[in-house]
């Protein structure tokens, strides 16, 4: 009888094993810290001789809108740290911005280089969707490359709301250790290593492809809201990142 009862709990002990093993060797939920540059030039990115914080602009990051005396439900936003400025390794990046829910209205969005001079104009009109959208540099209208550690200054401005905010974008390089390993990296250890370098538009511009490429999984919403939260931009952390 003992030893019926001593193979009955190896048994049982070796279902346990087999069942807890797959589950303890699952990833668990996913959790970004970004690093901003001022905290100290990440170990990833080559500061070139930049110091970061001068590219930091004053300003105002979110613009409550009002229209008909009501103020929107949420604010025109640039999405950028409290520093109001971020890194890219692109030449040609993806900058992100929050466009109040109002249909029909027309969006200037303009990026001029270091000597303050125009190099890309877009103008549009918003649509029936609301939240964080991405829009990229087109490298085929004759658009320059950004230059490396030079500060390049963006502005959204929406006329008939009478609103605009803006930021600043710096273009880096990045050291040959981390191009190889971002390079062997799958989609979600690439936006960790971004994060990690303190990339922030290459960073949300990966986060915004993951929940393109898998828009039931509902991780890459909550890590949006995370980092909104992060950035102190909490309003707009509730609607999605287009």
């Amino acid at each position: 009888m003992l030893q019926i009862l001593r193979n009955g709990l190896l048994t049982l002990l070796a279902i346990v094993l087999i069942v807890a093993i797959p589950l303890l060797s699952l990833n668990p939920s996913l959790s970004l810290e970004f690093t901003p540059p001022d905290r100290g030039s990440p170990e990833q990115v080559d500061a070139g001789g930049t110091r970061f914080a001068d590219f930091e602009r004053p300003g105002d990051r979110v613009i409550p809108v009002f229209r008909d005396g009501e103020e929107l439900e949420c604010p025109l936003s640039a999405i950028l740290p409290p520093e109001n400025y971020g890194l890219t390794r692109q030449a040609y990046p993806t900058i992100f911005y929050h466009i109040p829910p109002v249909e029909g209205i027309e969006v200037i969005f303009s990026l001029r280089d270091p000597q303050d001079d125009l190099i890309y104009e877009t103008r549009y009109l918003t649509g029936p969707d609301h939240g964080t959208y991405g829009l990229p540099i087109p490298a085929y209208v004759n658009v320059q490359p950004l230059q490396p550690y030079q500060g390049y200054s963006w502005t959204v401005e929406v006329p008939e709301l009478e609103a605009s905010v803006s930021g600043t974008i710096v273009r880096v390089n990045t050291t040959a250790s981390f191009d190889e390993e971002f390079a062997n990296a799958s989609a979600e250890e690439r936006l960790q290593l971004l994060a990690d370098a303190g990339l922030w538009y290459d960073m949300l511009d990966q986060l915004a492809q993951l929940h393109r490429d898998n828009p039931d999984d509902p991780q890459w919403f909550r890590l949006w809201t995370q980092i909104a939260e992060d950035a102190e931009l909490m309003k707009v952390g509730d609607k999605p990142l287009l």
